[in-house]
């Protein structure tokens, strides 16, 4: 049957792979079948492959099962050569049994050894060009000398992959195969590939750009005219496109070579409305109603440029803040500036501030790390205990901001870690540095179980805490801090049960999520926070804690959030809980 060399054909995969629990004969009204000799680990998908075996056939005569029998041999050597099984053999016997069950049919598998690759050889079918990787070293891939076809198919998609990213963006596959060896159970994998002239990177060809400008687009590149060309770059430079936001589609393809071998990478977006509107609702105890709206327009002069207006307002706080940002793609990062007015309405102080700034920024390592550095100027009349006073303010905030999370709203992976050191001069003179981090890790099933984890620690060094003005210091309590407490009292407060601020701070959250329904997530909470008037944070001084639970409901626009927290070692001015109502995770 063979002969010393056996060329076989690998590239039939297993048409079905499904693992069940299933004995070793099966039953139909007038036959059973049965597998002797079949390795363990491939019973099931041996048993799982067999039309006999699927019990749902009406065969009346014995000839009839005869022909399915000869297909079903036919599978099970496709399924064994397919796991590695070179040199199977397989035959079935039909047999008559009692009046009961009328015949019986046996395949019998002869598995042979399971064969190992000992050589991976490249070759092509087209002479379109030369000096092209025949072997795995050069393409620098390592492979598990497995025979299976799973594993055979997946080599040739890394081969694959690794010509496109080495110069033949149109590489295709034409075929694979095993030539086995018999005598000592080994074979040599050969995989054949078009792969097309070899080029290098052309201009960008675009099209559906009806507002953006094209050299903006161009300096988005991720390669540079005369590279040698690789599709990963194309993969990344799509990403950028698409990350921009300026539009709703983005395909990025080679271009075939000149006879230069020059390619061009052939670019079709479709704009997105250049203008956003968005608003959000909240509720606590603490702050009260509040509300947010926001208007973005986007590509403002043609290359990326972001205006927006965002106005928030609560019973404590009213804003408006202007932003207007320009892209530097060959930075990269962008310029921005923002002119803000807000006003405040607190126990702590009243206060009116305006404020002025530019700066910009630089993106690193894909863009996970972003630093930024600016100028800023702020102004505030405030007010307590019936006395005002205007401070004036020149600050050169710098920044480097760590981040891998998705969705700013749903928050279900990554992290975000940011430092900010700000040197202030004007009425005072003092430096806020600042460390905030977040993450959450998911386990379980279906990631069913979130675990996630946010902390603060802030100091201020330079002036002392009577000197820092009253909208300038640290504050903990309250929706985005200690839960338990009102806004601004999870701290020291004076005499008429107001807060005093502090100038060093720590706290932190740690917070359990499980969802319970594809739209439904409960959580338990622990927040706690330290606030002292010394330079840095002072573990001696009191801390304050807050436990809670709540539920978050999942929509579209995000998942809606309800908090309940009460106050540990609550104190007479403490209210017995707080109630948050909002959009979003809370980190």
């Amino acid at each position: 049957m063979f002969g010393r060399f056996k060329k076989i054909s690998v590239f039939a995969a297993i048409s079905t792979l499904a693992l069940w629990a299933a004995p070793s004969a099966f039953a139909a009204d007038n036959y059973t079948v049965k597998f002797t000799g079949s390795p363990e680990k491939l019973e099931d998908i041996l048993q799982a492959s067999s039309k006999l075996a699927a019990k749902d056939l009406n065969l009346p005569t014995r000839a009839a099962i005869n022909r399915i029998a000869i297909q079903d041999k036919e599978t099970l050597q496709t399924a064994l050569t397919a796991a590695g099984y070179y040199a199977n053999e397989v035959s079935f016997e039909v047999q008559s049994g009692a009046e009961d069950i009328k015949n019986f049919v046996t395949f019998s598998i002869v598995a042979g050894p399971l064969f190992s690759i000992s050589d991976y050889v490249i070759r092509y079918d087209d002479t379109t060009a030369t000096d092209r990787p025949t072997s795995l070293a050069e393409l620098k891939l390592e492979a598990n000398g497995s025979a299976s076809g799973a594993d055979l198919q997946a080599m040739q998609k890394q081969i694959l992959e690794a010509l496109w990213n080495n110069g033949y963006p149109a590489a295709k596959i034409t075929g694979r195969r095993a030539e086995a060896t018999l005598k000592d159970g080994s074979a040599k994998a050969v995989f054949t590939f078009e792969s097309g002239p070899r080029a290098i990177f052309g201009d960008v060809e675009l099209t559906g750009a009806l507002r953006t400008e094209p050299d903006f687009l161009k300096k988005l590149r991720t390669w540079e005219t005369g590279d040698k060309f690789e599709r990963s770059k194309l993969v990344d430079y799509r990403e950028k496109l698409a990350a921009t936001g300026l539009f709703g589609a983005v395909d990025v393809a080679p271009g075939a070579p000149d006879s230069t071998g020059i390619a061009p990478v052939v670019v079709t977006v479709e704009e997105r409305k250049r203008r956003t509107i968005g608003a959000g609702l909240s509720f606590s105890t603490s702050e009260g109603p509040g509300g947010r709206l926001f208007f973005e327009y986007r590509n403002v002069f043609g290359a990326g440029e972001t205006a927006r207006v965002e106005i928030e307002g609560s019973e404590l706080e009213q804003a408006i803040q202007f932003n207007i940002s320009k892209p530097l793609p060959d930075l990269p990062g962008e310029i921005f500036g923002q002119f803000g007015f807000t006003n405040e309405t607190t126990d702590a102080f009243n206060a009116r501030s305006l404020d002025i700034g530019a700066g910009v920024t630089k993106r690193w390592f894909d863009d996970r790390l972003t630093t930024r550095g600016g100028v800023a100027f702020e102004t505030s009349r405030i007010t307590s205990d019936g006395i005002s006073e205007r401070t004036y303010l020149l600050s050169l905030p710098l920044a480097a901001v760590w981040d891998t999370e998705d969705d700013p709203l749903t928050l279900s992976r990554g992290e975000r870690i940011t430092f900010s050191l700000t040197p202030y001069t004007g009425s005072t003179t003092f430096t806020r540095a600042e460390l905030t981090a977040r993450s959450r890790v998911n386990f379980g099933a279906n990631e069913r179980f979130t675990l996630a984890g946010r902390s603060r620690i802030g100091a201020t060094f330079g002036t002392s805490l009577e000197n820092l003005p009253l909208n300038q210091r640290l504050y903990a309590g309250g929706g985005s801090s200690v839960r338990g407490f009102s806004f601004q009292t999870a701290g020291p407060l004076n005499a008429d049960g107001d807060p005093t601020g502090g100038r060093s701070v720590i706290d932190g959250a740690i917070e359990a999520r499980a969802k319970v329904t594809n739209t439904i997530q409960l959580a338990g909470f622990v927040d706690a926070s330290n606030l002292t008037p010394s330079a840095f944070p002072d573990l001696s001084g009191d801390l304050f804690v807050a436990v809670g639970g709540g539920v978050r409901y999942f929509t579209p626009i995000g998942p809606i959030r309800a908090d309940i927290a009460i106050p540990l070692d609550k104190r007479p001015s403490d209210s017995d809980f707080q109630l948050f109502i909002s959009l979003g995770q809370p980190f």
